[in-house]
């Protein structure tokens, strides 16, 4: 069985800060190790479990955060930007997905740093109709190829949300939110124990689970947090001004949607 691992930085346990997320901080290489020990516990789950090849794609920001010389010596990984598309890796095929890090969609209360693709510019996102997050376009994006998610890690909101999708999904909680940047953390080794075991148990619901997928057409709209920021999508094939913040984005699938957004 091969198994597809789609990652961010933000569901990661300890990992709350902006100063954790990006730049030349000590806090950020530190999330960095974070991350990439999470994902190592997903990797062992995963070969225990009975998976035969695992990829980790790194997916948050640059897409160069894990620390490459310690990820699990049987896991091949995609790293840097920029790629054809969102998540290349998964046009080779695989079984089952896990989705570690994962952060709750924008505007969910009690949710650690929620936001959709972009706190600086994206207000809320709808999918077909369905206001969603990063964890549906991942789905949704995994499902178009057939393949189910069947673990997903992160607060708990972020959970929660992952349930809402696929209700028989397995899911970790690696902090529970107090407030947008502050959380009731569990112990780190409790955290990665419990991915561990998780990932296992996870696999055989590859065979029950469905896959996630959109109905075609696709149509993503973005409410954007400021009328300038729409003013600047230029309107082609396949975009269509709403609103004053809102832009429609429309495609025979995912995948042609996301080469548009």
């Amino acid at each position: 069985m091969r198994v597809f691992i789609a990652t961010d930085l933000e569901g990661v346990g300890g990992v709350l800060l902006d100063s954790q997320v990006g730049g030349d901080s000590a806090e950020y290489q530190r999330a960095r190790r974070l991350l990439t020990q999470e994902v190592n516990a997903a990797v062992e789950g995963a070969l225990a479990g009975g998976a035969s090849e695992v990829v980790v794609d790194d997916g948050h920001a640059s897409g160069f955060n894990f620390v490459y010389e310690e990820l699990h010596p049987r896991a091949r990984c995609l790293m840097g930007r920029p790629r054809p598309d969102w998540l290349a890796a998964l046009s080779e095929g695989f079984d089952a997905a896990f989705f570690i890090g994962c952060h709750a969609m924008a505007g969910t209360q009690g949710a650690v740093r929620d936001h959709t693709m972009s706190s600086a510019s994206w207000h809320n996102m709808w999918a077909n109709g369905r206001l969603m997050g990063e964890i549906g376009l991942w789905a949704a994006h995994a499902g178009h190829g057939g393949v189910p998610c069947v673990l997903v890690s992160g607060c708990e909101k972020a959970c929660e949300e992952a349930r809402s999708l696929l209700p028989e999904i397995s899911t970790v909680a690696t902090k529970r939110g107090v407030s947008r940047y502050a959380a009731l953390l569990e112990p780190v080794e409790t955290v990665r124990q419990n991915i561990r075991e998780q990932a296992e148990k996870a696999l055989p619901k590859a065979e029950t689970i469905e896959p996630f997928r959109l109905a075609s057409p696709v149509e993503i709209r973005i409410e954007f947090n400021l009328t300038g920021q729409a003013d600047a999508v230029k309107i082609i094939p396949g975009r269509e001004r709403i609103d004053a913040r809102t832009i429609a984005y429309r495609g025979e699938n995912i995948l042609e949607v996301m080469r548009l957004l």
